[in-house]
């Protein structure tokens, strides 16, 4: 048995995980990917990818997705046949060390629902059910815009309004500057995402991030400023960011909303949202 800790893959070793990932979905008819980049990680120099090898193949795989300062999320595949045998464990302990080296004690297991091997694994672990979060969908051809809302726009951040920008997402988010200064700099910098200002005049009241795939996109981080909440700028702003969205071809576009958003849920759904999935969150402290 030999564990790999990686801060990134390789080709050879995203190709070899996304392999194992897929024999792992087949098997139990599942539908969860891992995100096998470790750029919106909080703490950008933490090892995020645990491979363990037997015999020279790779059977388990446990990776660590952390946007947020104090906790992270754990997902985790290993082959049906190689079940059973403590490879888990082993991984896992890999990623608490880790985990512990950075402060961060608090984990999340993401499992889905259909998932017996998940189940499973939360159950060990005496964790506690915490939330469940919705993967929805919208195909662009059923986005219709919205042409009466004449007194908004909607335009990328310049960075002149990065730093608008920043103290924005930290008052509607209510996250520290630190984090919010890391959300604002990941989108502006790469070069497959967006961070969308949403105006009144030159008056930046909202903000959207956008990150675009081969077929599709994916929002995050859509909010309005407290100030203005509660008159229906959230329903302009998202549809100006479908719209926006759209005009660069790509068939759907998704976004993640928690069970315990009860407003979200509703503005997404009532903008043409479907539910594809579902995803529990279970919690897990460090000891």
């Amino acid at each position: 048995m030999n564990v790999l800790k990686l801060h990134e893959l390789n080709e050879k070793q995203k190709s070899d995980v996304d392999n194992l990932v897929r024999e792992c979905l087949k098997e139990e008819n599942l539908e969860r990917t891992l995100y096998l980049e470790s750029d919106i990680n909080y703490y950008v120099n933490m090892n995020s990818f645990y491979l363990l090898y037997n015999n020279q193949k790779l059977v388990s795989v446990l990776t660590i997705f952390q946007p947020l300062k104090d906790e992270a999320e754990i997902s985790a595949y290993t082959l049906q046949a190689e079940r059973k045998k403590g490879y888990f464990d082993v991984l896992l302990s890999y990623a608490e060390e880790e985990l512990c080296g950075f402060g961060v004690k608090k984990i999340l297991f993401v499992v889905e629902p259909e998932s017996k091997s998940g189940i499973a694994a939360v159950k060990a672990y005496d964790t506690i059910y915490y939330k469940s979060e919705y993967l929805l969908r919208i195909d662009t051809g059923k986005i219709v815009e919205d042409r009466t809302h004449t007194d908004f726009n909607l335009k990328e951040i310049s960075f002149d309004k990065h730093l608008d920008a920043v103290n924005l997402s930290q008052k509607i988010f209510g996250i520290e500057l630190e984090e919010a200064y890391d959300i604002v700099d990941t989108a502006m910098e790469s070069e497959t995402m967006n961070c969308y200002g949403f105006y009144t005049g030159d008056n930046l009241i909202g903000i959207c991030n956008v990150s675009y795939g081969k077929n599709s996109a994916s929002i995050f981080g859509l909010g309005i400023q407290p100030d203005y909440q509660g008159k229906g700028y959230g329903r302009i702003l998202l549809n100006f960011v479908l719209v926006a969205v759209k005009k660069y071809g790509l068939s759907s576009i998704t976004l993640h909303v928690g069970s315990e958003n009860k407003r979200a849920f509703s503005l997404y759904k009532s903008a043409g949202f479907q539910i594809q999935k579902q995803y529990d969150y279970y919690e897990y402290f460090i000891e």
